[in-house]
């Protein structure tokens, strides 16, 4: 117990400071959509009913175009849209006017039917402090939910891989998108921390043999990633839907049987069930999926053309969920995504090629979730909205296919030397993406980026406009996390966290696919005939009769 929390404060750290430090370098409005989501925060923060329920209405966005959303009674000075830049990445943000207050007045918002959850925690420090500081705080407070979730994420994997791969794995799926959003103030970057949570614990709870005391911290990390996933914003339910369906189905009855003993479980159940609800009439109420017709002409797609579109697209969607910063106008260079790409890409192939058919359905389940459903609506509704997807909004659920794969890998085809190398392998070529994303944003911001701004222009210690609290600060806090990162990562598998099985006892690791002879408590996959490669007792025997 004593390791686990020490892993999870040093994993908790090294995220929050690679998230922290793009709270420090982003100018206001600069993540995507913060105007929106801060002045929703800063509604919700009043705690005035009237604000929390906003009535639905048509509200103008950033560029006067009517949309659905709702007014806040907030500082008539956060409506403060980077327009004079936002789009136009040649020109740096010295132009805009940043986070100001102002008197008390009635603010559009096209976030205003969100459901309240997520600005419940975030929307204090900018109620009270309407100005840079409060921006940061806010920032801070949103990286330090996305960076708990990861930590315990981390955790969980660490104590239940075979040999820390699938912990390794979340160097692939925390992507700079996902640090970038999280050093921002916007929900969708809660979601994508909870879905990789749900993974995380929902990989060894559901696909592995019971374990009603090892087991209980994975029910309740996913008893918290299922209600953000339902609440936080509308496509969630989906998400989980999808989510839950790829690990549960097909059903292990006795499995199920003996985890409904834990009165931990009825409870998470029973909350999980009343999240679904409550989201459900928040969806329903607010008219979360109501839009508002655009001009006659504006959209004229027909369904071949749509199709194509979207399917042309993917690697634009890839881009998004690696990472796109700004108001999507702060690109890489190719070879980046390209090696991010390979390397998170290979293993989700290996893991298709390696794994088994209970594997491969999993794999088709979450892809029809993550590509089949948001493909089907943005053509259904592509002379409504425009081309309106972006990668990172798939991500909560496509986030879980690398770390089945990882799972899978480290029982089927790796043993502990090459999980190892596979582990550094990510973390030598995937963590210096996030110090390449960040410099990329910052020169942005501060000086612009022309398309054909050459390797020197690329330094983030010029430009028209910094952060108030310097350039310096944020460069230094990413590097600080990034080595931080490589240290926690660099050595997995954790000697404290090799291959528990329930009992307390590890046996003798093994090549993946050959059985632990040594200890006959544990078969080889071929013995017992499911997906795993753990069968530590037979569900019921030695179960504790009051566990918790």
């Amino acid at each position: 117990m004593r390791n686990g929390r020490r892993s999870w404060l040093l994993a908790f750290s090294a995220f929050f400071l690679v998230f922290g430090a793009w709270c420090f370098a982003a100018p206001f409005d600069g993540p995507a959509d913060e105007v929106q989501h801060t002045i929703r925060a800063a509604g919700v923060a009043s705690f005035d009913p009237g604000q929390i329920f906003a009535a639905p209405a048509v509200v103008p966005d950033a560029f006067e175009k009517p949309g659905m959303g709702a007014y806040q009674r907030v500082p008539e000075g956060m409506q403060a849209h980077a327009v004079c830049f936002g789009f136009k990445p040649q020109v740096s943000a010295a132009c805009a006017a940043g986070l100001r207050g102002g008197p008390i007045g009635e603010v559009p918002t096209s976030a205003g039917r969100y459901n309240p959850l997520y600005y419940f925690a975030v929307g204090v420090p900018l109620r009270l402090l309407p100005n840079w500081g409060g921006l940061v705080v806010a920032r801070l407070i949103s990286s330090a939910i996305c960076a708990a979730l990861l930590a315990s994420a981390f955790v969980s994997l660490l104590r239940w891989s075979r040999y820390g791969l699938t912990a390794a794995a979340l160097l692939g799926v925390a992507t700079p998108m996902l640090a970038h959003l999280a050093g921002g103030v916007n929900p969708n970057s809660v979601e994508i921390a909870a879905g990789i949570a749900f993974f995380a614990a929902g990989i060894p709870l559901l696909l592995e043999p019971p374990d009603l005391v090892a087991k209980r911290p994975l029910v309740t990390l996913l008893g918290i990633s299922s209600v953000l996933l339902l609440t936080l914003r509308s496509a969630g339910p989906a998400w989980f839907a999808f989510a839950f369906f790829a690990l549960a189905v097909p059903v292990r009855w006795g499995w199920l049987r003996e985890y409904w003993r834990l009165l931990r479980v009825k409870l998470w159940t029973a909350g999980v069930v009343l999240a679904a609800v409550l989201s459900a009439a928040w969806i329903v109420g607010m008219k979360t999926g109501e839009l508002v017709p655009p001009p006659p002409g504006l959209y004229e797609f027909k369904t071949g053309e749509a199709i194509a579109i979207y399917i042309n697209s993917w690697w634009i969607y890839l881009e998004g969920m690696i990472g796109v910063a700004g108001w999507f106008d702060v690109l890489l260079w190719s070879p980046f995504y390209l090696v991010w790409a390979l390397i998170v890409g290979g293993l989700v192939v290996l893991g298709g090629m390696f794994g088994d058919w209970t594997m491969r359905w999993r794999y088709l389940v979450i892809l029809l979730g993550g590509v089949a459903l948001p493909g089907f609506l943005q053509v259904t509704q592509a002379n409504m909205t425009g081309f309106i997807i972006n990668g990172r909004y798939m991500l909560p659920l496509l986030a879980g296919l690398p770390l089945l794969a990882a799972w899978t890998l480290e029982r089927r085809l790796f043993d502990a030397a090459q999980a190892r190398t596979v582990a550094r392998t990510m973390t030598i070529f995937l963590l210096p993406v996030h110090l390449v994303l960040l410099v990329w944003a910052m020169v942005r911001w501060q000086r612009g980026l022309p398309t054909n701004a050459g390797v020197g222009w690329f330094n983030p210690l010029k430009g028209d406009w910094h952060p108030p609290t310097g350039s310096v600060t944020p460069l230094l806090i990413m590097v600080v996390g990034l080595l931080f990162v490589a240290a926690v990562f660099w050595r997995v598998p954790h000697d404290e966290f090799v291959t528990p099985l329930g009992r307390g006892e590890a046996p003798a690791l093994e090549p993946a696919g050959k059985s632990v002879t040594e200890n006959p408590d544990v078969p080889s996959q071929r013995e017992t005939g499911t997906d795993t490669w753990r069968e530590s007792r037979t569900p019921g025997e030695d179960s504790p009769k009051k566990a918790r």
